[in-house]
This record gives structure tokens, sequence and C-alpha cells, in this order.
């Protein structure tokens, strides 16, 4: 039995991995959101830290003003999170989230 979850779990990754590489770049930052977000309530600080090194990864410093504030955004939530306080976590990126949607009115 343990094989075939084995391949059970296999197809999903590969799935989940197809559905990612396809999305678009407003969308994979949403996904991102959502990620942090779930992680956040789960208190899992390790996965969140990971989540927002992802959002500061896909920063473009060639607007800086921008990427500069959204950076300092993203280091709070790592701080915060590593603290422990999730909800504040939480409440900023849930913020960001329904801008970044409204911007680009999608859900």
């Amino acid at each position: 039995m343990e094989a075939a979850a084995y391949k059970v779990k296999n197809a999903f990754d590969g799935y989940k991995k197809n559905e990612i590489m396809t999305l678009s770049p407003v969308r994979l930052i949403l996904k991102l959101y959502d990620y942090v977000l779930l992680n956040s309530r789960k208190r899992d600080a390790t996965a969140v830290n990971a989540g927002l090194t992802q959002l500061i990864a896909a920063l473009n410093f060639d607007y800086k003003e921008i990427s500069l504030g959204f950076f300092k955004l993203y280091r709070y939530c790592q701080t915060e999170s590593q603290k422990g306080n999730f909800e504040e976590v939480e409440k900023v990126i849930s913020e960001l989230r329904a801008a970044w949607a409204q911007a680009f009115k999608l859900s």
C-alpha cells in the first residue's frame, strides 16, 4: 500500500508543480500570499519565512521605492513570525493580498 500512496503523492506533486509553473506572475504572488497566510494560521514560522523569502526574491529593485517598501513589510513579517506574532503577519499579508487582488481585479 505504501507504493500506491507514494505514486499518488508523486502524481499530486507533479500536478501542483505544473499548476504553479503555469501561473501568471500576478497569480503566483497571490499564491505566495495564500501560502504565508495558511502557514501563519498554522503557526509554522519556518514555512512563513520560506514564503516571505520567496516574496522578497520576487521583488524587482529596478523600481527601488516600491520594492523597498514591500521588502520592509516582508522583513517585518519575518521578524514578527519569529517572535510568534502570527496575528500581525496575517493582518499585514491579508491587507497586501487584498490590495494586490483589487489592483489586478482578481480574487
